[in-house]
């Protein structure tokens, strides 16, 4: 197995080694020859600076070895805002990590990530090439507003860093993200312009390069029309992936190659296009951004032969320590493997919502699913801890406000959960500064009433429509509550992670509020006669001015299914009066399959942990688990965003909770002592014939298979079986040392 992933707790980053060489140098080109092309957006969302034009240029370093024999090259590298390294003509990676952010955002982050590679080369020369180009194509690209490249590396013991020995030219023919024209030829080598200083802050995401993958098409047809050579591809699966075009061109003029990607067999062919010279030989091109690619389709001059293949891109996988879940029945096999896959492509330098929007670190209700589907899947969760801080760092910088107001919540919650699964105390130190700068900001919206009445806005909880509202951004009406419920799930978080910090009065003062807060939304929110909670005051009790997502409040009361969810789940409402709403919840013409279904595939993580928590899951478990199908018939190749009147994309990891359900409540697994230092089985398999799963630890795989029989469980041998206690089922403990 891979060994990174045997260690679960982190050393602080204050105590690590420098991220580059002292030595090394920031590069860019002489602005006296090349003005203007230093300054670049800081985000999707921001203006371009004053003459700005999209550039690209080339870093050229050559080492001659005093020997040939094979070694590694380890290189450390991070350009702004984006780079490709090639070292002797041959392709490494695309980066730099990703730096966070959020929605909406135009200010820099205050960190940049480098990225890190082990490079194997032999023969005596070696040829370090690095392409930066500015602009941001996506919204997780970052910028601090200026163009800079630096790199160091190590290769036989000597030292390797940007200096005034490298070269650059610019490359033309780069039009924009998506167009090239390689008829034109490059500049000439120029000598960089060597900065002493740069607004960057560098730091080391400690995660490991991305994965690549050639996928070649499982269908190809080409088609001749009017002239026109048409190439249509199609995949076997959804991808996160660069495209990659070969062409042979002999024609005997240029060509214009025209391509078009879709997660379906696309309509058009406005995704990219390259300019291609008559030659006999063939020319490699390649996607500066990624996509998400199902199909594609090429148009091409006649007289050109084409063909087409993916690099697709995700966080590494160790296959050697990889979940799964097998049983009889085949939907629910193949909800379990559509989603696994989704999240897959989902993981990149950080957790996307999906390879489509490619958003920033502000949507962490996404991630937080994500984090709890990985526990079952691949198990490294080093992205999440490098999510959590990302997200720390932006909350100290915003003090505490994020695009998305309960999302904000869920990043403690979703905390929570990380340290509880890893033990790893080291980052909830890092993060509690932001913890405590939260909580006081919504402290700040809590009124004389003792509940949140005027935050900025109440999103997000979920792509649904109620009476014309999208609760996406829903009035006060329809998102008090639902923002109150993740409140006292945070402070119930948050008390948790202080006693874990250490800071037990702390955490007690912290229970003692969140006592006060469900007893005061328990006045203000349930309605005793009909046993409901209401989703917030209407606009006879508040009618707040309207502003930026937040819209005018109406006069009708609502009791909808998202706001009692989640005062169930987060503990609003208890006992008898919390599994009565959950079973009238649940028993809503809604877990009809042919309906349209009011709450969406994300929101539906919060309705299954909300069975689960009031004993309702033996009940309705495998039925929640089939409202996939439709899901899975539709679009087999990736999972998709939304069901009923909502469709979205077909590459959304948000709504593949079944990946974290299934295996963890039909086994029954509870983690006793984080890190996998204690944990226990206890199968329901709810009607199954038998369950076959595995789940990642960080010694290797457990292997478990439930079925009339018994109980078969494969462990790493550094676990024992010890007594179950009064909690039954079995259990294991590591064993001594």
């Amino acid at each position: 197995m891979n060994d990174n992933l045997r260690s679960v707790t982190y050393t602080d980053a204050e105590t690590l080694p420098a991220v580059l060489s002292e030595k090394a140098r920031w590069l860019w080109l002489n602005q006296e020859k090349h003005p203007g092309t230093s300054a670049t957006p800081t985000t999707v969302f921001a203006a371009p600076p004053e003459g700005f034009a999209f550039t690209a240029e080339e870093f050229e370093k050559t080492v001659t070895r005093r020997a040939s024999h094979p070694a590694t090259l380890t290189l450390t590298v991070f350009a702004d805002p984006k780079f490709r390294l090639f070292v002797n003509d041959v392709y490494i990676g695309t980066g730099p990590m990703a730096a966070g952010g959020d929605y909406a955002n135009t200010r820099p982050m205050p960190k940049q990530y480098v990225n890190r590679y082990d490079v194997p080369v032999e023969g005596r020369v070696v040829r370090i090439r690095v392409q930066v180009w500015n602009g941001c194509a996506v919204m997780t690209d970052y910028s601090v507003g200026r163009c800079g490249f630096i790199l160091s590396g190590e290769l036989d013991g000597a030292e390797i860093v940007t200096d005034g020995s490298w070269r650059v030219r610019v490359l033309p023919g780069y039009r924009s993200i998506s167009a090239l024209d390689l008829t034109e030829e490059p500049g000439e080598w120029e000598v960089p312009d060597v900065k002493l200083e740069g607004p960057w802050n560098p730091a080391d995401p400690r995660l490991p390069a991305l994965t690549e993958e050639i996928i070649q098409p499982e269908t190809m047809r080409r088609e001749n029309q009017a002239g026109e050579v048409v190439l249509r591809a199609s995949f076997d699966r959804i991808y996160s992936a660069y495209l990659r075009l070969t062409v042979k061109n002999t024609s005997g003029k240029p060509a214009l190659i025209r391509i078009g990607a879709a997660e379906g067999m696309p309509g058009d062919v406005g995704t990219a296009e390259v300019t291609v010279p008559a030659s006999a030989d063939p020319m490699e091109y390649r996607s500066l951004r990624m996509y998400s690619v199902g199909a594609v389709i090429v148009r091409a001059p006649a007289g050109t032969e084409l063909s087409v293949s993916l690099s697709y891109a995700h966080y590494p996988v160790d296959r050697d320590n990889e979940g799964y879940f097998r049983c009889p029945d085949g939907m629910l096999c193949d909800i379990y493997r559509v989603g696994k896959f989704t999240l897959e492509m989902c993981r990149q330098s950080l957790h996307l919502d999906s390879p489509l929007h490619q958003e920033t670190l502000g949507c962490t209700g996404d991630y937080a699913i994500e984090a709890l589907m990985t526990r079952t899947t691949f198990g490294d969760m080093r992205l999440t801890r490098a999510d959590l801080i990302r997200t720390a760092d932006y909350l100290v910088m915003t003090d505490g406000v994020m695009f998305h107001t309960t999302y904000s919540l869920v990043w403690v919650t979703m905390l929570r959960d990380y340290v509880r699964w890893t033990g790893d105390r080291d980052t909830l130190r890092v993060c509690r500064p932001a913890l405590d700068i939260l909580l006081n900001r919504f402290r700040s919206y809590i009124g004389e009433s003792g509940v949140i009445e005027n935050p900025p806005n109440y999103m997000f909880v979920d792509w649904a429509n109620i009476d014309g509202f999208q609760l996406h951004h829903p009035p006060m009406a329809l998102g008090q509550t639902a923002l109150n419920a993740f409140w006292q799930g945070a402070l119930k978080a948050a008390a948790e992670l202080y006693r874990s910090d250490g800071a037990a009065a702390l955490s007690r003062e912290v229970r003692a509020e969140a006592e006060r807060h469900r007893g005061a939304a328990l006045r203000e929110f349930f309605d005793f006669d009909k046993e409901l909670f209401f989703d917030g005051w209407s606009k006879g009790r508040r009618d707040p001015e309207p502003a930026d997502w937040q819209p005018a409040n109406p006069e009708k009361r609502y009791y909808s299914k998202h706001a009692n969810t989640l005062a169930v789940l987060f503990g609003l409402a208890e006992g008898r009066i919390a599994k009565t709403i959950a079973e009238r919840i649940l028993t809503e013409d809604w877990l009809e399959r042919d309906t349209v279904i009011e709450v969406q595939p994300y929101f539906m993580h919060y309705v299954c942990e909300m069975a689960v928590k009031t004993g309702l899951w033996k009940k309705y478990g495998l039925g929640l688990m089939h409202l996939w199908d439709k899901q899975i018939e539709e679009s087999p190749k990736g999972l998709k965003e939304g069901w009923g009147d909502f469709h979205g994309d077909c590459s959304h990891a948000w709504g593949g909770t079944p990946v974290y359900q299934l295996p963890t409540r039909l086994l029954g697994f509870e983690m006793l002592k984080s890190g996998f230092r204690k944990f226990r089985l206890k199968p329901d398999l709810l009607g199954l014939d038998w369950v076959d799963a595995g789940i990642p630890t960080p010694w290797g795989l457990l292997k478990v298979r439930a079925d009339a029989h018994g109980l078969f469980v494969d462990v790493p041998d550094v676990f024992g079986q010890v007594d179950p206690g009064r909690g039954g089922g079995v259990v294991f403990e590591l064993k001594e040392g």
